[in-house]
């Protein structure tokens, strides 16, 4: 057998392979996702932020330096510094969020019109409170469903907001800490 077949399908390849890689589409699966993502919350900082669930409300704000967070409601409450930062760098950083619905007229199908809990976000530089509502989780049980006020959007974050949430509550009702 002689090598000039081998010698003509090397040479066919290297034809082939660059016009089979200039044919394909660009846009995959890694660009769809991109597209169907965006920015939660344009903030740099966050003066206060106010929780509420189930009747139960809570509220923290920056202390007169600016440098620590405290728990202004409910009076006499104690929440971990740590905990209330957390929320906050979780909201401030939360650059890439899926967008589910562009503008959905249906919200009981993602539980938002019975919210399961309200956050308003007060910022240096916004005028009135941001107000995110969250609602049921998506099927999978990974994220949850959220939506900003006046923004028709409807959002799906993970569930560490949900999770910080509760864990700030138990502090409130005493259940974490010296007080378990």
């Amino acid at each position: 057998m002689s090598a000039r077949p081998a010698i003509l399908y090397t040479i066919v390849l290297f034809i082939l392979l660059p016009i089979y890689f200039a044919a394909r589409p660009a846009s995959g699966p890694s660009s769809v996702l991109k597209e169907n993502k965006e920015s939660l919350l344009k903030l740099n900082s966050i003066d206060a932020i106010s929780i509420s669930r189930s009747g139960e409300s809570l509220r923290f704000h920056k202390s007169a330096d600016g440098k620590l967070y405290e728990v202004s409601s409910p009076p006499g409450k104690f929440i971990p510094e740590d905990l209330m930062d957390a929320v906050v760098q979780l909201l401030i950083g939360a650059k890439s969020v899926e967008v589910v619905a562009e503008n959905s007229s249906d919200l009981s199908q993602f539980g938002l019109d019975h919210p399961n809990s309200e956050l308003d976000i007060e910022a240096s530089g916004q005028a009135t409170p941001i107000k995110i509502i969250f609602g049921d989780e998506n099927p999978t049980r990974t994220a949850i469903y959220a939506q900003i006020e006046g923004n028709p959007k409807v959002y799906l974050l993970g569930k560490d907001i949900e999770y910080y949430r509760d864990l700030m509550f138990e502090w409130i009702e005493g259940k974490q800490g010296k007080n378990a």
